[in-house]
């Protein structure tokens, strides 16, 4: 129970809940990685050249901008913002997982020849709805009202449970069905698969704000979060030193 009895928590969610699943020394590393291979390479890269829809470059700019400015961040004073970088993950799911919905478009209308935008709109609600089901599962699974696969194992459980992936996966065999280009729609099918990680990981907008709103509990677990390298080296050796003191006297 939490907050003074007004919803229950599952005890095992909450521990999971007020722990960050990654060591400081990563954020630097995570976030050039992220970016730099997921969003940049296979998202904006992949939005160059020619396009049956020539508008999705444009609109495609405008997340990768986003995320290599606030990436730098985590690249200057990860320690500092250590917090932030749960919602700046949670962000980068929702962003990359867009900009890889607006490569397979591109690839699919390419390949299909599509002369209409329904496709690219049905396509585009399936993948809101996946995105607002995996926030809804994730809530409900914290107050013990659903269970939901973990582990690398569970991808195949989660791209059942959530009806948004299904359309996704449909759109690969529809084209499969209309096209020749084998080579084109290995790399859809690919890139079909690889989007489902970011968008996994929007999960962690939910998380973040449920950490800020229990900041108290979470500073009980992490007494340095918010705070530089260096103020973090000095003040864990003036712990040391009142220690030794109280231990002396």
């Amino acid at each position: 129970m939490i907050n003074g009895g007004v919803r229950w928590i599952n005890k095992r969610e909450l521990s999971k809940y007020l722990t960050i699943n990654y060591s400081t020394s990563e954020i630097r590393s995570m976030a050039i990685f992220h970016v730099l291979l997921f969003t940049d390479f296979m998202g904006l890269y992949m939005l160059f050249g020619h396009s049956e829809l020539g508008f999705i470059f444009n609109i495609g700019l405008i997340p990768v901008i986003i995320l290599n400015l606030w990436s730098i961040l985590y690249v200057v004073a990860p320690y500092r913002f250590e917090l932030s970088f749960v919602l700046f993950y949670g962000i980068w799911g929702l962003l990359t997982s867009f900009l890889h919905f607006l490569v397979i478009q591109k690839f699919l209308y390419n390949i299909v020849q599509f002369e209409s935008l329904l496709f690219f709109y049905l396509g585009l609600t399936f993948y809101l709805f996946s995105i607002i089901s995996v926030l809804v599962i994730q809530h409900l699974s914290l107050y013990d009202k659903i269970k939901i696969p973990e582990g690398p194992g569970a991808w195949p459980k989660w791209v059942a449970i959530i009806p948004g992936f299904s359309f996704l996966f449909a759109q690969l065999v529809f084209s499969a069905i209309n096209s020749e280009d084998v080579k084109a729609l290995i790399f859809v099918g690919g890139l079909t698969l690889v989007m489902i990680y970011p968008v996994l990981a929007v999960k962690l907008v939910h998380q973040y704000f449920f950490l800020k709103k229990h900041k108290k509990e979470l500073s009980a677990r992490y007494s340095g979060l918010g705070k530089s390298k260096k103020d973090r080296i000095f003040n864990g050796k003036k712990s040391k030193r009142h220690k030794q003191k109280a231990q002396g006297s």
